[in-house]
């Protein structure tokens, strides 16, 4: 596992405690994408989101936790309701860009509802994105090249219709 700077965990403790919670979520938001296979990140930003009265939210990011409470499952119920009980969904807005083997690895005790396996599977199933964001960059490249080619092309039909 990747070491988080403990600098920057006690600033998200001191924003806590000073009850600068919008500070704390943003702090932990950059840290969750620049640690991603650290899941105890995703817990405290789920703990903030509840005490921010966002209870959906807080179940997106306790969504992947091991041991959850009744409140912890509440929140994944209503933040499965939110996206409509469907697991594509579901998997897509938890955003997890870690090492698949956490979740292989990730053996969930409560099974909070039929629907969770599926989302796990479907977070298996991400790499399929990878390849749809990558054909998507280059098309937006063979675009700028094309335009920059009849760009050119244009310029020089111009000057010799001048010349």
């Amino acid at each position: 596992m990747e070491k988080i700077p403990v600098k920057t965990i006690k600033k998200i403790e001191e924003d806590i405690e000073k009850n600068d919670l919008g500070k704390a979520r943003d702090r932990l938001h950059g840290l969750i994408s620049t640690y991603p296979n650290e899941l105890e990140l995703r817990r405290k930003l789920g703990d903030i989101y509840f005490a921010l009265k966002y209870p959906s939210m807080a179940g997106r990011y306790w969504y992947l936790e091991k041991n959850k409470t009744s409140e912890m499952v509440k929140a994944c119920i209503l933040f499965e309701k939110s996206m409509g009980n469907d697991p594509f969904r579901i998997a897509r807005a938890l955003k997890f860009k870690g090492d698949s083997e956490i979740l292989i690895r990730l053996e969930l005790d409560q099974v909070i509802s039929p629907i969770q396996n599926k989302v796990k599977e479907s977070l298996l199933e991400q790499p399929d994105d990878l390849l749809k964001d990558n054909l998507v960059s280059l098309g937006c490249i063979s675009i700028i090249i094309l335009t920059i080619l009849f760009a050119l092309i244009g310029v020089y039909a111009f000057f010799n219709w001048i010349f």
